[in-house]
């Protein structure tokens, strides 16, 4: 990481392990790891495992806030896997639309189209002519509670139809909130939870 040699701690590498055996099943699902404990250096050893296993594979990083989306740029070129940073939905798509590159990152709000008037049609209209994507795609949603529940998860699985997608948070998720991620992602792939990061200082 940036010239220092890191090594997973106990409930990253478990984390890991849990997400490649739904991977290899093709399995969406939640890693739930308590805030502050090294979740972007799990989405850079699980990408690159992904990656390196599978030929056919992409991996593409979304998340809801700038600052985020720079740092998983930071954190996957600091570990010398580079990634592309889209600057639009448009190219998003067209960049997956191609088999390279493999490793991409994008905010989420890129899926959202601004004064739709009439949402459903649009989602109707996605469905009916998906975008043709390369590859087997991956999916990592940072902060996954948080922009998944409505509209813009819609038009994710609209356009990306054939994904498998991995949330991650580690906010502990309201009722409702874990209700609509549970079934948006699936069960949990593994948890971390506050009790265990305290205990382990």
């Amino acid at each position: 990481d940036g010239g220092y040699k890191k090594l997973p701690r106990y409930h990253q590498y478990f984390g890991i392990k849990a997400a490649q055996e739904h991977v290899r099943r093709r399995e969406g699902g939640i890693i739930w790891h308590t805030q502050g404990s090294g979740k972007s250096i799990v989405m850079v050893m699980l990408a690159k495992w992904i990656l390196e296993n599978n030929p056919n594979a992409r991996v593409a990083i979304l998340t809801d806030r700038t600052e985020l989306d720079k740092q998983i740029e930071r954190v996957f070129n600091d570990a010398g896997e580079p990634l592309v940073r889209t600057s639009s939905g448009s190219e998003l798509m067209e960049q997956l639309s191609h088999p390279a590159p493999r490793l991409l990152c994008s905010l989420i709000h890129k899926f959202g189209k601004k004064d739709v008037e009439n949402f459903e049609k649009f989602i109707e209209e996605l469905r009916n002519g998906p975008n043709q994507t390369v590859g087997e795609i991956f999916v990592f949603v940072d902060e996954c509670h948080r922009t998944q529940s409505g509209k813009l998860h819609k038009v994710m699985k609209a356009m990306l139809h054939n994904a498998v997608f991995i949330g991650f948070t580690g906010t502990p998720l309201l009722k409702s909130d874990k209700q609509t991620s549970l079934e948006v992602f699936g069960k949990y792939i593994h948890t971390y939870k506050f009790n265990e990061a305290v205990q382990d200082e």
